[in-house]
């Protein structure tokens, strides 16, 4: 199975989810893979490099790749494999997409992040893929509940399928992965169970998807 993560700006949270859901289906007993298709930033790869430095478990499976086409060799070897795209991937992001279960493309309450995601998704629509393979995530998001709803009314309204639960923008998160940890396995239940419920959504959309091409 093959996840994408698809953004035209960076900082909204794609590699983020990538590691949660890495660890999160590993300690599940999945094996996976993130590849990072970002060379100039690698943040993925920096982080496993920060994680395997700290000794921390479950071992994650991180590999930097130059092309989709690489990384995607790489899918037949593990139960899931997580594609961490660049940001601003166009041509690259089509590539991923038609490859992949699902389409994940987090972004922020604001306009400014949305706005850019919405247009990638219509987009990729237009190339073929199908729109119910693509789910928008709030990710990194910090705001009110009035911010979250009139965010969602926006996307329903441009015809996108949002996750319930949302990946929330915390300062234990931050710290978490610059120690090489996930967002789930920072020290405070609450937060651990949070982002949980993210990867645990996101996981069954997959599997619905897998069932419904079956």
């Amino acid at each position: 199975m093959i996840i994408s993560l698809i953004s035209q700006k960076g900082g909204v949270g794609k590699s983020a989810l990538a590691r949660l859901l890495a660890v999160e289906v590993t300690k599940a007993g999945w094996t996976a893979k993130i590849a990072d298709l970002d060379p100039a930033q690698g943040t993925s790869t920096k982080w496993k490099a920060r994680r395997d430095s700290a000794g921390l478990q479950p071992d994650v499976a991180v590999e930097k790749f130059r092309t989709v086409d690489r990384a995607l060799k790489e899918a037949d070897r593990y139960d899931l494999l997580i594609l961490d795209g660049p940001a601003h991937a166009e041509q690259g992001g089509k590539v991923m997409a038609r490859a992949s279960d699902l389409v994940v493309m987090p972004t922020g309450y604001s306009l400014d992040d949305m706005e850019p995601q919405i247009e990638a998704a219509y987009e990729l629509e237009e190339a073929g893929i199908d729109p119910a393979s693509i789910l928008f995530v709030f990710c990194r998001a910090k705001g009110s509940d009035a911010e979250d709803k009139a965010a969602r009314s926006y996307l329903r309204k441009a015809r996108m399928s949002v996750l319930d639960p949302v990946f929330p923008e915390l300062a234990s998160i931050r710290q978490g992965h610059a120690e090489g940890r996930a967002a789930s396995e920072v020290p405070f239940t609450k937060v651990q169970e949070k982002v949980i419920e993210v990867a645990q959504e996101i996981v069954d959309q997959l599997m619905k998807r897998r069932k419904e091409a079956a």
